[in-house]
């Protein structure tokens, strides 16, 4: 009898200590799950700050170009030759105040149509209107505005302001910029950060050839790498979430162009 009880006693203590193991390490599990999920969130915000940051500064860029009268000159005479000495006199000014590591210029006339990229010494005239929804919109409201879209020249932050004189709407200016400056930011903590845009708008850029390396399934990646990325290859996101991969976790959260469409994914790659 005393041999049956001291066996059902040990198993009963055997249980208990069993469930108490059980449920102390879903505790830990749930603390670490909790722990990283801040971790992410955090990661995001910092990610949307920078973001916005850009949006401001190109935005800010384009309202004081498009006070130059010499600008406003150039599209009123429709003299283009004008144009680059007036515009690389801005950009060193906008580059020299440090908060761009990268500027673009570009200039749209009172049609949609290209008037002037500073970047570029192929001046094709080219109409905007069929894929640029934000020059649409300033000049039907002619206000200024930001976002992100993409272009001939990819996926960019654009700030773009109505060049207007006297009433008139000449046409518009932009200031553009990538993602650089964001991903050098993620690259000092140890975080990697790309850049996918949907592949079907692939043919949108037409000023840009990708390279093999860069063409996932469903996305492109916009910007270069050494790193192996195969774990990109054949990924599936949707909206704002988080995976674990490896030793790694992947969070995605969409990038949205102007009519609030997705047209590509922010990507950070996170050792937690």
């Amino acid at each position: 009898m005393q041999n049956r009880q001291f066996i059902l006693l040990t198993f009963i203590v055997l249980i208990s200590c069993g469930v108490l193991v059980w449920v102390f390490n879903n505790y830990l599990e749930y603390e670490n799950q909790e722990k990283n999920e801040k971790i992410i969130d955090l990661y995001l915000d910092e990610l949307t700050g920078l973001v916005n940051k850009n949006r401001n500064l190109v935005l800010t860029a384009s309202v004081l170009l498009a006070k130059d009268e010499a600008i406003k000159r150039c599209l009123k005479t429709n003299k283009r030759c004008n144009c680059f000495k007036y515009l690389t006199k801005s950009k060193q000014g906008l580059l020299d105040t440090l908060v761009f590591d990268d500027l673009k210029i570009h200039i749209h006339d009172r049609n949609l149509k290209s008037f002037y990229r500073l970047w570029s010494n192929s001046q094709d005239n080219d109409s905007l209107s069929s894929f640029r929804y934000s020059l649409n919109q300033v000049k039907n409201t002619q206000k200024s505005l930001s976002c992100i879209e993409i272009g001939r020249y990819s996926m960019l932050i654009r700030g773009i302001t109505p060049v207007i004189e006297d009433g008139e709407y000449l046409g518009s200016i932009e200031a553009i910029t990538n993602f650089d400056s964001v991903i050098k930011h993620f690259d000092k903590k140890g975080v990697k950060l790309f850049i996918l845009m949907n592949k079907e708008y692939e043919y949108i850029v037409s000023k840009i050839k990708f390279k093999e390396e860069q063409k996932l399934k469903n996305y492109t990646l916009l910007n270069e790498t050494n790193e192996d990325i195969s774990f990109l290859k054949n990924m599936e996101f949707k909206n704002t979430s988080y995976q674990k991969v490896g030793y790694f976790y992947l969070i995605n959260t969409p990038i949205y162009d102007l009519n609030h469409t997705i047209i590509g994914y922010y990507v950070l790659k996170v050792v937690l």
